[in-house]
């Protein structure tokens, strides 16, 4: 389909040339049929009929082959003078077949005729170099539609082994990817054509695969690691239970312990549920224009109201006229209450605690600052897995996905979150970008 598309432009590009030198020549052609005539006209007014017929029969004479025709006649039609018998007919001026004229050539002649005084005159300009330039062009279309045919073919065909070989890279890559090879990387040409392109894009997909599979790997790890735990105090409670009523002793503080337990697992598949639901993107259909200050300002009022109860610090600073971002509202006061509830248990006494905000050129920055112990640098991007916990953070009670629910909302909303050392403690900075 290309090929014929190719050709059938080409060709069209070429008649337009060609029509175009054509037109020029025929013009030509049609001015100097009427000059030679008006030169004769000159001729019989200077010389008569005397000098006229002379004059022709010099110019036949000199004219090579036929180039140049003439005929003089006069009111009878008895020719005085010419090197063509046939004159019936004749236009005053256009394009006529040498057959008209009474030659066997299958070229055309530009006449003029007209009257001089009583005889008549004709003139006639060979176009056999139209009819050349014809025989040149349908030849130049044959021979070059045929060698661009050859080449279209020869390079279709190179092409088609080149892709076809490379194709076989991909399908061989989806292969071992089928195989559970997620590290395997399609080699690419080099020239960034639609082929790399897709190949680029087939390796990002096959990269995100790896890390989903992974981070479901390290969940159900990670998982089997919290859990293992408190379903075995649940099982120790049980079989306390059980030995406690055998003895028609009470159970309730067994009980009791049991529904805490249970409760606190459960808790921990919400929070994981919640976080898949969020990772989907499902809640994106609720998003709206937000201003982030009306966000934060409830929040930091309430969680600087428990500072004061539990003798810590809270200060807020939100610039005025932040530009509306795109988001959740309830999900975004989610992210804020878990940056504040981590930093209230994990950052110790005498806890000093600052929420800032400022805007770059494409995004509302928010910026949340304690002086805690901080994370090592090393570990700040383990904090932000489901579950993961860091050594110390161990005794006290938590599941280890608060971080990994902020993480979770800063992606949905295309937020970019980083950790980094406030000398001492923590500072968790979010950039949500700008409508």
């Amino acid at each position: 389909m290309s090929l014929a598309i190719f050709l059938v432009a080409a060709t069209l590009a070429a008649t337009a040339a060609f029509l175009v030198i054509r037109q020029e020549l025929e013009k030509r052609h049609a001015v100097h049929a009427d000059q030679e005539f008006r030169l004769m006209a000159q001729v019989y007014e200077k010389e008569g009929l005397t000098g006229l017929a002379e004059t022709i029969n010099t110019h036949i004479d000199a004219t090579a082959g036929r180039d140049k025709v003439y005929r003089l006649e006069d009111a009878s039609g008895r020719s005085l003078a010419g090197n063509f018998s046939v004159s019936a007919s004749l236009p005053s001026s256009g394009e006529v077949s040498s057959a008209r004229l009474g030659f066997d050539d299958d070229f055309t002649y530009f006449i003029r005729s007209g009257t001089l005084g009583d005889l008549k005159l004709a003139v006639g300009i060979s176009a056999e170099d139209v009819s050349e330039v014809e025989e040149v062009f349908i030849d130049g279309v044959m021979w070059g539609s045929l060698l661009l045919a050859a080449i279209s073919i020869a390079g279709s065909f190179a092409l088609s082994m080149q892709s076809d070989r490379r194709i076989a890279g991909i399908e061989s890559a989806l292969q071992q990817v089928n195989d559970g090879h997620l590290d395997v990387r399609i080699p690419k040409s080099g020239k960034d054509d639609d082929i790399d392109r897709i190949a680029t894009m087939i390796d990002k997909t096959i990269a995100a695969l790896g890390a989903n599979v992974e981070t479901n790997r390290q969940i159900s790890s990670d998982i089997a690691h919290d859990l293992k735990t408190p379903l075995n105090r649940v099982r120790i409670d049980i079989e306390s239970a059980i030995e406690l009523q055998q003895k028609n002793q009470p159970v309730i503080a067994e009980l009791e312990a049991i529904e805490g337990e249970v409760g606190n697992i459960l808790s921990t598949f919400d929070a994981l549920l919640r976080i898949a639901q969020i990772e989907s993107g499902a809640r994106k259909e609720r998003f709206e224009s937000l201003d982030l200050a009306k966000v934060i300002e409830p929040m930091a009022e309430f969680y600087s109201a428990y500072a004061d109860e539990c003798g810590a610090v809270l200060e807020c600073k939100i610039q005025d006229g932040l530009p509306p971002i795109q988001g959740d509202k309830e999900l975004l006061t989610q992210l804020l209450a878990n940056l504040f509830e981590n930093a209230f248990k994990h950052g110790g006494e005498g806890l000093k605690l600052e929420c800032q905000t400022r805007v770059t050129e494409h995004a509302v920055v928010v910026e949340i600052c304690d002086n805690g112990p901080g994370i090592p640098a090393e570990e700040r991007e383990n904090v932000l897995r489901r579950l993961y916990r860091l050594d110390k953070s161990r005794s006290k009670p938590g599941s280890g996905l608060g971080l990994s629910m902020v993480k979770a909302i800063s992606d949905l909303h295309d937020a970019k979150l980083s950790l980094g050392d406030h000398h001492p403690g923590l500072t968790v900075k979010i950039e949500f970008p700008t409508t």
